[in-house]
């Protein structure tokens, strides 16, 4: 999913605005989601994988010819070794049918997984090496504390992509045993302006409830480097430290441009509340506003409901819907 989708609001006349990623782009990375994001997506929850599944299936008739012979291969596969050597052909409509059989299986293909993960590393061709990860770390995601345990074990082994969705998968997991080895993931990729790995180091560390994702998001506020997710992180797990880097990316661009930034500091306000907000209010503002104008700020600020930000930031805190799919896929469902 390369968009996020515009909100339902009856009672505007007019329509909603949408983040505004695209805007301040200069590259790739900051006008579509990095594939942790999207990776994430499609593992958040049983419901969005299901809605993945189904979108493959609505395209069937037009997949069968390229992918008719590797759904045979799969479901035809006689050992868990065979049915794994088969990853290159888990695309499409062979996906779905790939982690069908997958599922079918116990913990007992724990140390197969483990072991391919390791060997990941040293598969010459990209595509092949990034669909081995994507599908094995796809798959211990939906196993439990046993396959938090395999990833954490591996986490070394892999690349940085692997560890880019490993990352993703330990947050979601909720294995707080993996958050120095994701934060230090994170220092060692930040810098690296080419790639965005770092985004699924920070899903991690959000989704594991580290107080460092929020000084890691300030700190790329501060510094200009912008990219797809942040107004979108900051939304969910920035705090004070944001405070004033958001201020001053709002005041500093058109209306039409800092929505994002408007946005996710509302989100900000109604966590840390009124009063914490106002202190670092006073960091920044004039010494000649009054008391009254700032509280009046901070109250225009908290009249703007939360859910009114969830909303606008949906691609972050709920996975894929229903509604969603009718929208691309419009009279089919």
């Amino acid at each position: 999913m390369t968009k996020r989708r515009d909100s339902k609001r009856g009672r505007h006349t007019q329509p909603r605005p949408r983040p505004s990623g695209e805007i301040r782009a200069r590259d790739a990375r900051v006008r579509v989601p990095s594939a942790a994001t999207f990776f994430r997506f499609q593992v958040l929850d049983p419901e969005s994988r299901s809605q993945m599944d189904k979108a493959t299936t609505l395209l069937k008739p037009l997949l069968w010819v390229r992918d008719g012979e590797a759904v045979r291969q799969i479901r035809q596969a006689r050992s868990v070794e065979e049915l794994i050597d088969l990853l290159p052909q888990a695309l499409g409509l062979g996906a779905p049918v790939w982690d069908e059989r997958m599922r079918e299986l116990g913990p007992e293909v724990l140390p197969l997984i483990s072991k391919r993960l390791g060997e990941a590393k040293e598969i010459r061709d990209e595509h092949l090496r990034e669909i081995t990860y994507d599908k094995l770390i796809e798959d211990v995601r939906w196993r439990g504390a046993a396959g938090g345990q395999v990833l954490l074990e591996r986490f070394d082994d892999l690349s940085d992509y692997g560890r880019e969705l490993a990352s993703v998968a330990l947050g979601l997991l909720g294995e707080q045993r993996a958050a120095d080895k994701i934060w230090q993931f994170y220092q060692r990729v930040v810098h690296n302006r080419r790639e965005t790995h770092f985004v699924g180091a920070l899903w991690g560390l959000i989704d594991l409830g580290d107080k460092r994702a929020g000084g890691a998001m300030a700190s790329l506020l501060g510094k200009g480097q912008y990219f797809y997710e942040l107004f979108g992180f900051l939304s969910l797990a920035g705090d004070t430290r944001a405070i004033i880097p958001l201020l001053q990316d709002a005041v500093q661009k058109p209306r039409e441009e800092n929505m994002d930034a408007a946005m996710a500091l509302v989100s900000i306000v109604h966590r840390i509340g009124k009063e914490a907000f106002l202190a670092e209010l006073d960091k920044v503002v004039a010494l000649e506003d009054s008391d009254v104008e700032r509280e009046a700020f901070a109250d225009r600020l908290l009249s703007i409901p939360a859910s009114e930000t969830q909303e606008y930031f949906a691609l972050f805190y709920r996975g894929l819907t229903a509604d969603d799919l009718a929208r691309v896929f419009p009279g089919r469902l």
